[in-house]
């Protein structure tokens, strides 16, 4: 959203539910962590960079860490997995 409240765009791709979102320290990777099981990371004019797979069930939570090197996934299957900006586990 703008700050005058207008949409920027709807980004897509994942096949259920998005439960967790979270921008990187910088504002150029937003990740997002959905019931299909996967973390997909977008850039900010919605172009999908990638998908993040190897947890069995839902991701219910993603956090970046405090430089942005490290995105952390949380999931139902009862692993956390750390992942490097590139996809890189």
């Amino acid at each position: 959203w703008t700050p005058d409240g207008q949409e920027k765009g709807t980004l897509t791709g994942h096949k259920y539910v998005v439960y967790s979102i979270a921008w990187n320290h910088d504002g150029t990777l937003l990740a997002s962590g959905s019931l299909d099981g996967t973390v997909r990371l977008w850039t900010p004019d919605g172009q999908e960079k990638g998908t993040l797979t190897g947890h069995k069930y839902v991701v219910y939570s993603i956090a970046w860490n405090h430089d942005g090197t490290l995105l952390a996934s949380g999931s139902l299957d009862g692993t956390v997995r750390l992942w490097t900006p590139d996809g890189q586990e």
